[in-house]
Parts: C-alpha cells; sequence; structure tokens
C-alpha cells in the first residue's frame, strides 16, 4: 500500500506532462489551420470584390426590366378594360322592373 502512495504521483506528474505535450501539438496544428483558413477567405473576399461591379450591372438590369415589364402590363390591361361590357347600374337595373 505504501509503494502504491508513493508511485501514484509520479505516474500522475508523468500523465499530466504527457497531456501537456499533447495540448501544446494541438495547438500549435490548430494556429496553422486556422492560418490557411485565413488565406482561404482573404482570397475569397478578393474575388467576390472583384465580382461586385458584375452584381451591380444585373442588379440594374433586372430593376430596368421590371419597370419596363410593369408598365408595358399596365398599358395592356388599362387598353384592355375599355372593351369589357360595362356592368349595369342599380338604378338601370331597378328602372327595367
Amino acid at each position: 500500500m505504501e509503494a502504491l502512495l508513493e508511485a501514484m504521483p509520479i505516474v500522475l506528474y508523468f500523465l499530466g506532462a504527457v497531456l501537456l505535450v499533447v495540448l501544446i501539438v494541438l495547438v500549435i496544428k490548430l494556429i496553422g489551420t486556422v492560418d490557411r483558413t485565413n488565406e482561404i477567405l482573404e482570397d475569397v473576399r478578393k474575388k467576390t470584390k472583384s465580382l461586385n461591379g458584375l452584381f451591380d450591372v444585373i442588379d440594374t438590369v433586372t430593376d430596368t426590366m421590371s419597370v419596363i415589364s410593369d408598365s408595358v402590363v399596365s398599358t395592356i390591361t388599362g387598353f384592355l378594360g375599355h372593351f369589357r361590357r360595362p356592368k349595369k347600374r342599380k338604378k338601370e337595373i331597378y328602372e327595367d322592373e
């Protein structure tokens, strides 16, 4: 029992040192991974920034097409509205009876 009490702290210190070394290695690898991720994100940011002009042109074109299509539809609807049969008014209905 006495040998166990003497050996147990030595084993715990050894395991603590191993855990510390493993954690240091993991942190170093994590730092490398974060650096590579930052490089990728910076590259993506540069590419999207170069495409912003294209997206602005597409947005302007779609807005213009929407305005044109709305005006065409309203013109056609107004033109066709003149050809439908006018409804009889309630006064005319009562006069007919």
